[in-house]
């Protein structure tokens, strides 16, 4: 697969420690990574995230010159469950749920105004935070079932955008 470039919230430590939190101690190896990648479990090097848009590498300069032109204050998002999509290649995603706020739309709709990709117009996308992909729908429905159990609503935040290219992750930018 050629190497792409993507654009991701980048959670503080507190944000990151209470998404981990909700799914300690459930025995399960995660990756974050999808289908369409090989050796996908040693390419999973990026922190839980949110995706705002994804490049080409050889649209490197445009994501640079994109992801300068962003203006944010610190966005809070609230976590609201846990779910499952479908994804690439005859797989699925369990993700945090996220609930929509204006202050996330407006940058989302900021970026996709730039960066004209369809599969992140923010009236489409699903806001969401990827916890492992799987073929097996099954198991990921039992393992969100496990983490609902006991789940409360809770916030993340973030106030830097990364620009990285993917796999595995390497930094690019961040502002």
């Amino acid at each position: 697969m050629s190497k792409r470039i993507t654009s991701i919230a980048l959670f503080d430590k507190d944000s990151l420690g209470r998404l981990n939190e909700n799914i300690k101690g459930l025995n399960e190896a995660f990756c974050k990574v999808p289908f369409r990648e090989e050796n996908r479990e040693s390419l999973d090097t990026l922190p839980y995230h949110f995706t705002f848009t994804v490049w080409d590498s050889s649209q490197k300069d445009i994501a640079m010159e994109i992801i300068k032109k962003i203006k944010f204050n610190e966005i809070e998002l609230k976590i609201i469950g846990v779910n499952v999509k479908e994804s690439f290649n005859d797989s699925y995603n369990l993700y945090f749920e996220i609930e929509r706020n204006n202050e996330l739309y407006l940058l989302q709709k900021q970026i996709y105004d730039l960066a004209k990709i369809e599969k992140y117009n923010p009236d489409n996308f699903i806001p969401h935070i990827t916890i492992h992909c799987d073929r097996d729908y099954e198991k990921l429905v039992k393992i969100k079932e496990t983490v609902m159990n006991d789940f409360i609503n809770f916030e993340v935040r973030f106030k830097q955008i990364g620009l990285f290219e993917i796999y595995p992750a390497k930094q690019i930018e961040i502002i």
